[in-house]
């Protein structure tokens, strides 16, 4: 496919940037929404956005965005937490001595999740070995490549981190890719496909213009969306997010991120079914949930 094409083409979002579905059955957990993706058109938004990137981020959403912000009101704004985070930072950079180092620190039973959740996330991973052990692993967004430590003590064959930032692991079975690297392989047809993905605290800032990314009111969805056009066939999500203590409203703390809520996480989640949630240490309410892709409504533009 030739990228040189007019941005105009194929940004349509469809289903996954809205309330719309196309069926619901009842699920594990809430409800399972089946919606339409073109993963050309998902994958196209990521090399040409057809929205803005401002920086310094703006301290509220912009007025005309508000109602698709806040799902028609569902969401509702909660405390305000602003981080400008937008200017351009130096490569993140581990050395094979520091990957090494956690790999170690895992191996020996140190918990290397710097998000101090007891090794919780880990347990979770490990009741479902079998996702893992032998597999190619996407881990989309790192601030420190601990999950890549973890999936790969647990057996993964090769690890693909996937992330915005300049970022070098230095270990023969870990590659990173931008994800408008990873877009522009998938329109060319060069992209690989993976067995499982994780993302740990990452999906519910984007589109917020936190870190200088241009702002989607759903650019949450988009981005699973992503995952799910990125994944083979009955492949394994494991997803962390920050859960609202009241499943039934979701809060946008305004930049810094979403609490979600199950109504916002049906649409989060469309087409994949869930199989089980894990609640995050006392005092958190991040939650760990494992999805299994459904491959359903898919459409591939020619």
């Amino acid at each position: 496919m030739d990228l040189q094409r007019s941005p105009s083409q194929y940004r349509e979002c469809g289903q996954i940037c809205s309330t719309e579905f196309d069926s619901k059955e009842k699920g594990h957990v809430y409800p399972l929404l089946r919606k339409k993706v073109n993963c050309d058109n998902i994958m196209h938004r990521i090399v040409f956005c057809p929205f803005k990137t401002i920086r310094p981020p703006p301290r509220k959403p912009p007025p005309h965005l508000v109602k698709n912000f806040t799902m028609d009101g569902h969401c509702v704004f909660g405390q305000t937490w602003y981080f400008d985070d937008s200017a351009p930072s130096a490569p993140l950079r581990y050395a094979a001595s520091s990957f090494n180092s956690l790999l170690t620190k895992d191996n020996q039973g140190v918990s290397i999740n710097h998000y101090h959740d007891n090794n919780n996330f880990k347990t979770a991973l490990k009741r479902y070995l079998y996702t893992i052990k032998g597999k190619h692993v996407a881990v989309v967004g790192t601030e420190m490549p601990w999950a890549e430590a973890i999936v790969l003590n647990l057996g993964a064959e090769r690890v693909t981190t996937i992330e915005y930032r300049d970022l070098y692991i230095e270990h023969p079975r870990v590659s990173v890719v931008t994800p408008f690297q990873y877009a522009s392989r998938f329109l060319n047809r060069t992209s690989e496909s993976y067995d499982a993905v994780v993302s740990y605290s990452s999906i519910e800032h984007t589109g917020l213009g936190r870190y200088g990314d241009p702002l989607m009111p759903y650019g949450d969805m988009e981005a699973v969306a992503q995952i799910w056009c990125a994944m083979k066939p009955g492949g394994y999500l494991f997803l962390a997010v920050p859960m609202n203590g009241n499943r039934t409203k979701c809060i946008l703390q305004w930049n810094a991120h979403r609490l979600y809520s199950y109504v916002r996480m049906e649409h989060l989640t469309a087409n994949f079914k869930v199989l089980e949630e894990i609640n995050g240490v006392d005092g958190h309410n991040t939650v760990y949930v494992l999805y299994k892709k459904l491959y359903h409504h898919i459409i591939v533009s020619a």
